[in-house]
């Protein structure tokens, strides 16, 4: 189990970079210095990977969802 807990951390690291990655950017938007599509890119992005870690969350007990999110230091 240890593999894919190692995974899903792996995908939680990814999910908040491109959750970082949309703040910036919204911030960019409102300077009028990013485009709107860069954004929905960033969207479709969050939301693969929210699909991708809710997949793979199914795939375990609940003992190793709670572990594995405690690992990742997300309440």
């Amino acid at each position: 189990m240890k593999e894919i807990e190692d995974k899903i951390l792996e995908v939680i690291k990814e999910l908040e970079s491109w959750q970082n990655r949309e703040k910036k950017v919204k911030i960019r938007l409102e300077k009028d210095e990013a485009d709107i599509s860069e954004l929905d890119r960033i969207k479709e992005q969050i939301s693969h990977y929210e699909s991708l870690l809710h997949d793979m969350k199914k795939a375990m007990s609940s003992t190793d969802v709670s572990r594995t999110i405690f690992r990742s230091g997300n309440p």
